[in-house]
């Protein structure tokens, strides 16, 4: 039974191994904001429609700091917080509480 359930962790490690491969790695983990600054950088974000950077606390579904870059609005039903991908392929739904870090993201020309 022992044997069984290594080979289950090795598995699972594998595939979690694998599948951060997909996405580049984060290279630089900014400083966790203050939730006052948090919120203020949002508001100006979703007013004047900035493409911004969100970084993600760990939670307990994944270890990692995740990074989401696009344009953001505000869940009218939720307090989640929706970013599009500049070429609005993507969309993800982010809880505001699990914000670590706003940045503007300035496009080079």
């Amino acid at each position: 039974m022992n044997r069984q359930a290594e080979n289950k962790h090795s598995i699972v490690h594998y595939l979690k191994k694998g599948y951060g491969t997909l996405f580049p790695a984060i290279t630089n983990v900014q400083p966790q904001m203050p939730k006052e600054q948090i919120s203020m950088f949002l508001k100006q974000a979703v007013r004047g429609k900035f493409p911004i950077v969100i970084q993600v606390n760990p939670t307990s579904q994944s270890d990692t700091i995740w990074e989401f870059k696009g344009t953001v609005s505000f869940s009218p039903k939720s307090t989640q917080v929706i970013v599009e991908s500049d070429q609005k392929t993507i969309t993800y739904l982010i809880n505001a509480r699990e914000i670590r870090h706003i940045r503007r993201l300035h496009k080079r020309k």
